[in-house]
């Protein structure tokens, strides 16, 4: 049977749990009510549902979700969160509930003496717990999950601090069991991430080791340079095929990827748009990557004399084109896009025009209500399209795989060889110039840009200056759709400088997501501890108990975002 790394239809939880089909390596897992206990389950069984869980929940939230807004990948004209008024957000649920599951597969695999799966399962507790507390700070960690082993009480919360050298000393123990030559009891087809290859799971844990040690470096720098420059010494990611990705092979929603207008109605496409913080940078350094992932704008926008316009007009529309008399900006409280003016434009109640000849994204946070109207749009309507506004590329629409581009990427190796670039502009690493340059090359690799990549290199503001700002920037633009990794880069570094936009809540991005309301009734005295963690600002005075603007551990003492 071919192995692809594909999508499962349904991500399950114990003990419901049966295997029902799985034809050219689609793993189909369904409820049933008569399914295997959890007693007795097999966990190869289990794994396939927590991968596939964590990679599409990821991807929906970095490619149209609020991390995509959060890394200023895309903006959403309709129903957006562009303002970036956090909540809980979606990831406390579905990790918790992910994890479930996987204790069941670890479980199962100490009894069943299968470290194999142990160590899998160690390094996808890891991503699951590194999500949580990288969004909310202090969680339920060491009595999470342990259900009536607590006797009625609820489980307390770990320190984000404890949470993060956990998680890398369950990496670092993973790794030591994935080191053998072969293993028993793997099912390749159930691991729909590596088809059971130990040694790309252990190259994982230790990148992914890599990637912790990297999120502590402004908050515990000793700490996080003695790590790796450890780690630069193992086994890691260090090819494509290492990449720890799933494909959306298609061919009905499930399997499809996020937001596309094929299976529901047609403006979950069109909502989400490209944001002028990528689009801009993208022009800037001429990078060809902005056509494989956004369209050129329908109708172009002209502002010319008015002797130009056709019809002789203050606006008309002529083969393809939409030109705008000049002489009439003023008066009708008209403003050229520009990005060092386009906020102060908006505060003050004009009306934008971007002018770009190719590619017009939708700006951050700008506008109080959903910005279907941006750019003149003056049939625009909540869902509706914008003829003025880029969308996304139609490969993001396709019910089919979009030629093998649709992936969740979530370790590539364009991101280990940027991180290894950044470890050597700190001095705990070398060859900055070399991992930049790969990072970059994988990313042109992955996107099927192959042949731009040399002359793209000699461009202006991308040729190596040797500077972390140039690192930041490029690892940004390669890890479009990983928006977790973007923001919390971003939050680490305050690279590259991002803005929250002319109506946003706050005149500064959020840090965190605020606890569950559920947390909130039912484990109150361990949530207020963990509450009293963060570190209030002046952004969340309206919420100063457990507010997104509110600082948690991590950000606490250093210079870094804001």
């Amino acid at each position: 049977m071919k192995l692809v790394k594909n999508i499962a239809i349904l991500f399950l939880f114990v003990p419901l749990l049966v295997i029902v089909s799985c034809d050219d390596g689609l793993v189909e897992i369904n409820e049933n009510p008569n399914g295997v206990e959890s007693s007795v389950v097999d966990p190869n069984l289990l794994i396939s549902s927590v991968m596939t869980g964590l990679a599409t929940s990821t991807t929906s939230r970095g490619y149209g979700g609020d991390t995509g807004a959060a890394a200023q990948y895309t903006q959403k004209d309709s129903w957006s969160s562009n303002r970036y008024d956090w909540e809980t957000g979606s990831i406390w649920n579905s990790n918790y509930g992910l994890l479930r599951t996987n204790k069941v597969a670890y479980e199962r695999a100490v009894e069943l003496g299968l470290p194999f799966h142990e160590g899998v399962t160690l390094i996808l507790k890891s991503m699951l717990f590194g999500n949580l507390t990288d969004y909310y700070g202090d969680i339920p960690y060491t009595q999470a999950l342990q259900g009536n082993d607590l006797e009625g009480e609820r489980p307390a919360y770990d320190t984000q601090e404890a949470v993060y050298k956990g998680i890398i000393a369950d990496l670092e123990t993973a790794s030591g069991l994935l080191g053998a030559s072969s293993y028993e009891g793997v099912i390749a087809d159930q691991d729909v991430f590596y088809g059971g290859d130990a040694s790309k799971w252990q190259k994982l844990a230790n990148s992914l080791a890599l990637r912790y040690y990297m999120r502590l470096s402004e908050k515990l720098p000793a700490f996080a340079q003695t790590g790796v420059t450890a780690t630069l010494a193992k086994p890691l990611i260090s090819e494509i095929d290492d990449e720890l990705v799933l494909s959306y092979i298609g061919g009905i929603d499930s399997q499809s990827w996020p937001n596309s207008g094929q299976f529901g109605t047609a403006s979950d496409f069109y909502r989400v748009k490209p944001c002028t913080t990528i689009t801009d940078k993208l022009k800037e350094l001429e990078d060809p990557r902005i056509a494989v992932w956004f369209a050129p704008v329908a109708v172009p926008t002209k502002v010319v004399p008015a002797a130009e316009v056709p019809g002789g007009g203050d606006i008309a529309e002529e083969d393809g084109v939409r030109y705008i008399n000049e002489e009439t900006l003023a008066a009708n409280n008209y403003a050229i896009y520009s990005p060092a003016t386009y906020s102060a434009d908006a505060q003050a109640d004009k009306k934008l025009i971007d002018t770009s000849s190719v590619y017009v994204g939708l700006p951050v946070a700008v506008s109080s209500i959903d910005p279907y109207e941006y750019n003149l749009n003056a049939e625009g309507s909540r869902g509706g399209t914008n003829a003025y506004v880029s969308r996304m590329n139609e490969v993001f629409n396709q019910k089919d795989d979009g030629g093998n581009l649709l992936k969740s990427r979530l370790f590539s190796f364009a991101e280990l060889s940027f991180l290894k670039a950044e470890a050597a502009v700190r001095g705990w690493g070398s060859d900055a110039e070399g991992n930049y340059l790969a990072g970059i090359q994988a990313s042109f690799d992955v996107w099927g840009i192959s042949d731009d990549y040399a002359t793209y290199i000699t461009n202006p503001g991308v040729t190596f200056d040797g500077t972390l700002e140039m690192v930041m920037e490029q690892k940004w633009i390669a890890n479009i759709f990983n928006g977790d990794e973007a923001y919390m880069d971003w939050r680490r570094t305050g690279l590259p400088d991002l803005s929250a936009g002319p109506f946003a809540r706050e005149d500064v991005m959020p840090l965190r997501f605020i606890y569950p309301s559920d947390e909130l009734d039912n484990n109150s005295a361990n949530n207020s501890v963990g509450a009293a963690s963060l570190e209030e600002t002046s952004y969340g005075s309206t919420d100063p108990d457990d507010s997104p603007y509110s600082r948690p551990w991590i950000v606490q003492g250093v210079a870094n975002p804001w």
